[in-house]
């Protein structure tokens, strides 16, 4: 279990299981099965990672490369070196261009491992809406965005999860199918965080 800046933990945060990395590291399968709290299975990258490290400059891969290299030894100075290339993204190809969203997934990460929760949450939904305006709503691009936003938020502690769903739903609300299983999974969470949390009192409660 990984601790963020804030000393929170974070579940299921080991680096061959992220499922929320700038990028995405999603199992085709990702939707099949029941909801369960095993750890997430270990998955390769797919195409899609790719296709996406190809959409990227050589010289924002290199800084990106640089913001990667900070953040195993300082996340402040890898924010700040995201950040500093966020702005020099967004003047040379403006917001809705894919380097500029590369970009913007990285911070949406930063935000996430610095323990800054309620940023992230803003940040990774975002780049979910990006997708959608730069390819549509039902690409596999924004399909992606989902599934790596609905990760991380299922990773949050649970009174985080349960606070930040609302906003999440809204926007999934708006796209089709990614959307639309990303709601009933999410739906799924909160009843079995609701039941969990039902049992633990009824275990603590003294016996009449």
């Amino acid at each position: 279990m990984t601790k963020t800046n804030t000393g929170e933990p974070m579940q299921d945060l080991d680096d061959d299981q992220l499922l929320f990395r700038p990028w995405g590291v999603v199992d085709p399968a990702f939707w099949a099965g029941t909801e369960t709290d095993e750890p997430l299975p270990a998955v390769e990258a797919p195409a899609a990672a790719d296709a996406a490290a190809a959409a990227v400059s050589g010289e924002t891969a290199e800084q990106l490369a640089a913001v990667q290299a900070a953040a195993s030894v300082d996340l402040e100075r890898a924010h700040i070196l995201a950040e500093e290339l966020d702005a020099r993204t967004t003047a040379a190809h403006g917001e809705e261009h894919i380097e500029t969203v590369r970009v913007r997934e990285v911070r949406a990460y930063l935000a996430l491992l610095t323990g800054h929760h309620e940023t992230a949450v803003a940040w990774y939904l975002h780049v979910v809406r990006l997708h959608a305006a730069l390819h549509g709503p039902d690409h596999e691009e924004t399909n992606l965005a989902v599934r790596r936003t609905y990760s991380m938020w299922k990773a949050l502690p649970d009174p985080d999860a349960a606070r930040f769903a609302e906003g999440l739903m809204e926007t999934f609300t708006e796209l089709q199918s990614g959307g639309t299983e990303a709601i009933l999974r999410m739906r799924e969470h909160l009843e079995q965080v609701q039941r969990s949390g039902d049992d633990q009192l009824a275990a603590a409660m003294p016996a009449l």
